[in-house]
């Protein structure tokens, strides 16, 4: 007698993405379709024990830069370890599509400098053998995909496709702005979900220069919104780094007047908390606001850690601005490698920096806790340990700690430091929000410097289990159904018969994340930042298991995704 389900998932606690309490039942999978929940009748051909697991929907990543590595892994790596079923791509207006003729490389050198994807790389591993973005999509629908994924319409991309030369300097003239939201509508109608912008101001090309989405004047903003109607759309705000709530209000306010005009749902980011300053909870307020509009949606992209970038003694980096280190780093960066070497061994500048006044709410404050080491040469086992953790086992100083690490990798140490969003008290708060986004994991961008794809794992490992700080079923439902309602995905994001067989089954008692490392897997053999996890009993994608106790199967069930019509 042959199986009448594809996938049985069974003995499991099952929460079903809607925030509503958990229950135990077993669910069943046939042709990619969740139908049935409860106590299963029938066989199967693939049977999962979930016992002592949590069964939730596949989780839903919806910030991901994985447009290039798509081209050379299909399986989304790291991400697709940490129970991620579905990605999001084309965020902040990037992308490597549309791509006009001998366009290649300024999209590549403009991921480069602002998504820190090294051109080394995707030179190697992007083919373009796409002009259009349907013709972008259609080489990803033939590609054996790992997850699903959706997109966003790249803005700078489309700007540089439709203008030419003109997209990096000029105002788009009404001719301009008409053939601009003709070319997005046909991405729409082939299967986009939106439309992805950005005015960010540290977002700058190869020639250092503003992307051309920040060429881009209100009348042609407004002209490509009014082509997202039923859709969403999503900008990267000019004033993210003002710190001034009243500007990041206004900023908002006149993206969400033009998206209630036009019937589009916007998303913006970042949303970041800093310790010591009330912007993110007044910025809350305010969007709660703008939400009780019935005609409105409007979601701040949250992160669940921090946004960190990396420090390096060998050459100059952002470990020049660490406060209260004169004595060490007042011209540093210009000595010889002997000199530098003499200064880090000298008894009285280590004595200075032990006596460094301390600022928690300082940016780059040497919270010793918190700085990672990602790369040692003399000292392999301290990769993934804090700077705190290896003072302790030396039973010495931090400060001692870091200064005799480098002087044993000859300045090659990478520590890994927070940057913003560094308020962990505020996490919880702006995860729980009904309005707020979870995602910013950046995956398949900031290779070397950001980790926070991770970040599925880290929200139920660290903020559930270990701090109590989230209930389960409120966790789940904001990386499942809240993503799906935003992105217009009605069949993803929960369990229910009928919805797509996206489910992720985890031990929540045994989830962790594994050691932060670097590897040279990327084209090239260039570096990037992995981290994996533990304690996932099964993910599967429509249906078809893709993790097996943490290990990729290496079944390929993913789809492109598409908005509801």
């Amino acid at each position: 007698m042959s199986p009448t389900l594809d996938l049985a998932v069974r003995g499991g606690f099952v929460v079903d993405g809607t925030g509503a309490p958990g229950t135990p039942a077993d669910v069943g999978v046939r042709d990619g379709r969740i139908v049935e929940i409860g106590t299963l009748s029938g066989t199967a051909a693939r049977t999962v024990d979930a016992s002592g697991c949590v069964v939730a929907p596949g989780f839903i990543d919806p910030h991901t830069h994985l447009d290039a590595q798509l081209c050379w892994d299909a399986a989304a790596r790291p991400t697709c370890l940490h129970g991620v079923t579905s990605v999001v791509i084309g965020l902040c207006g990037f992308g490597v599509a549309p791509c006009p003729p001998d366009g290649g490389e300024y999209l590549l050198r403009s991921l480069e400098v602002v998504e820190e994807i090294p051109y080394e790389t995707t030179s190697r591993g992007v083919p373009f053998e796409w002009a259009s973005w349907p013709e972008y999509r259609a080489y990803l629908g033939g590609r054996a995909l790992g997850v699903n994924v959706g997109a966003f319409v790249p803005h700078s991309a489309l700007r540089y496709a439709v203008m030419g030369e003109r997209a990096r300097g000029e105002v788009a003239t009404g001719d301009d702005r008409a053939d601009l939201a003709a070319a997005l509508r046909r991405c729409l109608a082939d299967g986009a979900l939106g439309f992805a912008t950005s005015r960010g101001p540290n977002h700058v090309d190869a020639f250092g220069d503003p992307v051309p989405s920040r060429f881009a004047d209100d009348a042609e903003l407004e002209a490509l919104v009014a082509t997202c109607r039923g859709r969403v759309w999503q900008i990267n705000v000019r004033t993210k780094f003002s710190g001034d709530a009243r500007g990041l209000t206004e900023e908002v306010s006149r993206y969400a007047t033009w998206s209630a005009t036009s019937g589009a749902r916007l998303t913006w980011s970042p949303l970041h908390a800093e310790p010591g300053t009330e912007v993110w909870s007044d910025v809350l307020r305010h969007n709660d606001g703008l939400n009780r509009d019935p005609a409105l949606v409007v979601a701040p992209q949250i992160a669940t850690a921090p946004i960190t970038t990396v420090f390096r003694f060998d050459r100059p980096s952002a470990a020049a601005f660490i406060p209260g280190w004169d004595a060490l780093l007042d011209g540093f960066f210009e000595l010889a490698v002997d000199a530098k070497l003499r200064r880090l061994s000298d008894a009285s500048v280590r004595a200075a920096l032990r006596a460094a006044p301390d600022d928690p709410g300082a940016m780059f404050a040497p919270r010793f806790d918190t700085w990672i080491v990602l790369a040692s040469s003399s000292d392999p086992n301290a990769v993934g340990s804090s700077i705190a953790a290896i003072a302790a086992e030396r039973g010495t100083e931090p400060i001692d700690a870091l200064c005799d690490l480098l002087i044993a990798d000859n300045l090659t140490t990478i520590v890994q430091v927070p940057a913003v969003n560094r308020d962990h008290h505020a996490v919880a708060t702006l995860v729980a929000d009904e309005h707020t986004l979870v995602g910013l994991g950046d995956a398949g961008a900031h290779v070397t410097s950001i980790s926070n794809f991770a970040y599925p794992s880290q929200v139920l490992a660290r903020l559930v289990r270990d701090e109590g700080a989230l209930p389960l079923e409120l966790a789940v439902s904001r990386m499942t159904a809240r993503p799906a309602a935003v992105l217009g995905l009605p069949d993803r994001g929960r369990i229910e018969v009928g919805l797509a067989g996206d489910l992720t089954v985890f031990d929540l008692d045994r989830l962790r994340l594994g050691r932060l490392g670097v590897a040279h897997d990327l084209p090239g053999g260039a570096p990037r930042l992995f981290q994996d996890a533990e304690g996932y009993r099964m993910v599967a994608v429509n249906g078809t298991v893709t993790i097996a106790d943490d290990e990729p199967t290496g079944a390929r069930p993913g789809r492109l995704l598409a908005p509801a019509s």
